[in-house]
């Protein structure tokens, strides 16, 4: 199944508890998944191989394709998730934000 950035972001609002989309607007949240398909990128550029007529420059709408199996899709937003809680909690770096950002890291490597 194939994913597009709003499926993504729609999949980390279920954490956020922002299911009405009140409290974190699509436009941040797509930059964060934006963001972490480029940190994906740069870490794991095997991942795109094949792809490189299409590589993601951070540009994509929320109706463009994920660029990424579809494996990748709850990691993206776990990450999207772990950003919105850094800015809604100045206490989440200790919490569950940070807990996302190093699910993140280790899925994705060095």
């Amino acid at each position: 199944m194939a994913f597009t950035y709003q499926d993504v972001l729609d999949l980390a609002r279920i954490p956020l508890n922002d299911e009405d989309r009140v409290r974190h607007p699509d436009g941040r949240l797509l930059s964060y998944a934006r963001q972490a398909v480029l940190q994906m990128r740069r870490r794991r550029p095997d991942l795109f191989i094949g792809r490189f007529g299409d590589l993601p420059d951070g540009t994509e709408s929320a109706g463009s394709m994920l660029p990424l199996p579809a494996e990748y899709a709850q990691l993206v937003a776990d990450y999207v998730t772990a950003r919105a809680e850094m800015v809604d909690d100045e206490h989440a770096g200790s919490g569950r934000a940070a807990l996302f950002i190093r699910l993140y890291g280790m899925e994705v490597g060095p």
